[in-house]
């Protein structure tokens, strides 16, 4: 028995239809007709127009193919290599900001120490400058502290 007429099962609407969306997202190039779909699946026009699903995904297929909807493998594969790139990219970036973090960690800490060191509590680091015995005055904290907000030294060093 030729294949050509051999009866169409469920699972063979199935593919068909799932190759119709695939075309109808460029994934299979922009020709498609009933010619090309015969010789792919081996029934007739006829066979396949006649199958609602088939005729909806066909219709589907060629108005995103008419509309250009699609876009091209060489677009599509553009666009991921630089969404990639730009992946890579910012993994890189949250590499640094990590490291960065980890210096900024490492220096409040060092911070810490030190205000330890000269007999202040940590709990006493939060109280408004004014309200600690032999403490600056506000002003001259605003002074001190706006030394700390510069760029942390790529070195680690403070």
């Amino acid at each position: 028995m030729n294949s050509r007429f051999r009866r169409m099962q469920e699972s063979d609407i199935t593919s068909i239809v799932k190759d119709l969306d695939r075309w109808a997202a460029g994934q299979l190039g922009s020709k498609l007709t009933w010619a090309v779909l015969e010789e792919r699946f081996g029934f007739s026009r006829q066979s396949l127009q006649v199958k609602s699903e088939i005729k909806a995904a066909y219709d589907l297929a060629k108005k995103a193919l008419a509309g250009g909807l699609v876009i091209s493998r060489q677009k599509s594969a553009k666009d991921n290599e630089e969404l990639e790139r730009e992946i890579d990219r910012l993994k890189l970036e949250i590499v640094e900001f990590k490291r960065r973090e980890t210096l900024w960690k490492q220096r409040w800490q060092r911070i810490a120490y030190h205000i330890r060191a000269k007999g202040i509590q940590m709990h006493d680091v939060d109280k408004p400058a004014g309200s600690i015995k032999g403490l600056p005055q506000e002003s001259e904290v605003s002074k001190i502290i706006r030394s700390f907000d510069k760029e942390i030294p790529e070195s680690g060093r403070v």
